[in-house]
């Protein structure tokens, strides 16, 4: 369930990289990082997850479990099956979409390819991957709500993708309508697919 996870929703992600309409928060830091550094997405994902996974271990110390360091595996092999889906597959490399309507459908098909492929790896229940492990151990040692802090992450997330845009006047089509299409519609959408799933 792990596995299958992993690629439908590396298969989502990529769908929304392509429609150029928006992405998830993560996904839009490590596209424009990877612009700028000339490095493929998929391995500035992973990077930006392993700094993620770095800040759970400052914050947990003595209370990290060391299973967690599955964590690292989980986020390297999805930032590699990324990088074969956007760089590997000439079709999807090639990929030129000039029609708005197209856009926002493949955007929604991307959206409905992440929710389920994220229901997978939570209901795999094995480990998080390293950006909401992070949330999470933050939301712990706050004693805030889970749904609280990951807000307050995405936001400064979209922030910083905002001054990389800017900073190095990047093409902006990672911070979107599309990045509010998908906030809006990936939870309600794992709920259902959860539900179902299970």
């Amino acid at each position: 369930m792990l596995a299958l996870g992993i690629i439908i929703s590396a298969f989502g992600m990529t769908l929304l990289v392509k429609s150029s309409l928006g992405q998830s928060t993560v996904t839009a830091i490590s596209y424009n990082i990877g612009i700028v550094t000339q490095m493929k997405t998929g391995t500035v994902l992973t990077l930006v997850n392993y700094v993620c996974f770095i800040g759970q271990i400052i914050l947990l110390k003595k209370e990290f479990k060391l299973i967690q360091v599955l964590q690292l595996v989980v986020t390297t092999v999805f930032g590699s099956v990324l990088n074969v889906f956007l760089y590997g597959i000439p079709f999807i490399t090639n990929m030129q979409l000039n029609n708005y309507l197209v856009k926002l459908v493949v955007l929604l098909i991307g959206i409905i390819f992440m929710a389920y492929g994220v229901s997978l790896m939570v209901l795999a229940n094995l480990v998080f991957m390293p950006y909401e492990g992070l949330c999470n151990v933050i939301a712990l040692k706050l004693n805030v709500p889970f749904g609280t802090i990951r807000r307050y992450v995405d936001i400064t997330f979209v922030i910083l993708s905002l001054a990389i845009i800017f900073a190095y006047k990047i093409p902006n089509t990672s911070v979107r309508e599309g990045t509010v299409i998908y906030t809006l519609l990936l939870g309600t959408l794992t709920n259902v697919f959860m539900k179902h799933i299970k």
